[in-house]
């Protein structure tokens, strides 16, 4: 299913909870998940990148400065262990709704934890600005753990043979207490968008990440991505795009604590999908064969505009 030494990962930042104790029965219980090959929820993949010490954000990009830069890609936010720690990324799509990944605000929402949203190009706890809303998470997303066919984690409807340690409908959105004003949000791509896209057709993906030991915060960073050849039936509910190829090898793109963010169109505003796993390989904690759920079908369209009231 997987070539030997990856393992399919969940991209929360949950690394910057520096401060968490004894992490070792935590690291030891993913170790076994691990092996098993499947998709690891955040607070497991707390457990290994804490025992890494180390986790990586977008890799070979560049700073998302300057006139191209996207102002309304955003860090998500949560108390973890007393602390308001980065844990995800997003973007505004009107000036009260944040869209993010669902294993993002699924934690909070299990947690019963606020979640806050910074605009800030580099998120510092204390100083950095921060909005306070309420999390939401798809009703049919699911990430499976063992068993992985348990009913609340069914195959997803008119997919056949869809891998069942993959997930689902990752998307979740945060509900803003206050409106934020932007010259521009990030928007909604047209239906079946996707299914017109020809391959190598170029992408802009941006999000916040731990990039060094220093866990203190995430810069926004951005790369530059290409779409490649749909792998059915995974693809009828993911994009997959090139990434990083690994050590002297090139390539740019997704890692570790950059879920939920945008995979924009050229024109930097239409959001076709945003980050949800990738492949990582064990020894090296390096990210390849990035996913992006779909942001263009009909069940995640309807449900995200239902927050724009």
């Amino acid at each position: 299913m997987l070539r030997q030494g990856l393992q399919p990962f969940i991209l929360a930042a949950l690394v910057n909870v520096a401060a968490l104790r004894s992490p070792t029965s935590l690291w030891k219980g993913a170790q076994k998940i691990m092996r098993r090959a499947v998709l690891l929820l955040a607070t497991m993949a707390l457990a290994i990148l804490l025992a890494g010490g180390v986790a990586r954000a977008i890799i070979n990009g560049e700073p998302d400065k300057g006139p191209n830069a996207h102002p309304y890609v955003g860090a998500f936010v949560a108390k973890v262990e007393g602390e308001l720690k980065f844990v995800c990324s997003g973007t505004l799509i009107s000036p009260r709704v944040f869209l993010t990944a669902g294993h993002c605000t699924q934690f909070v929402i299990e947690k019963n934890r606020p979640a806050y949203v910074s605009f800030d190009p580099t998120y510092k706890p204390g100083s950095s600005r921060l909005i306070k809303g309420t999390s939401h998470t798809h009703p049919k997303f699911c990430n499976p753990l063992p068993p992985i066919n348990g009913p609340s984690c069914a195959p997803p409807p008119g997919l056949p043979g869809f891998p069942p340690n993959r997930p689902r409908y990752d998307v979740g959105v945060v509900v803003l207490n206050q409106p934020v004003r932007m010259a521009t949000n990030g928007a909604l791509p047209a239906a079946g968008l996707v299914d017109t896209l020809e391959k190598g057709q170029r992408f802009t993906t941006v999000g916040y990440g731990v990039r060094t030991f220093d866990p203190r915060g995430g810069e926004r960073y951005k790369a530059t991505v290409k779409l490649l050849n749909s792998n059915p039936p995974l693809d009828a509910m993911f994009v997959r795009t090139t990434g990083f190829r690994g050590i002297g090898q090139g390539g740019e793109g997704i890692c570790l604590g950059d879920s939920g963010g945008p995979l924009f169109l050229p024109n930097q505003v239409a959001i076709v999908g945003v980050s949800s796993y990738v492949n990582v390989k064990l020894k090296t904690r390096l990210c390849t064969q990035p996913r992006f759920q779909r942001m263009d079908l009909p069940q995640v369209l309807k449900w995200v505009r239902s927050f724009y009231n």
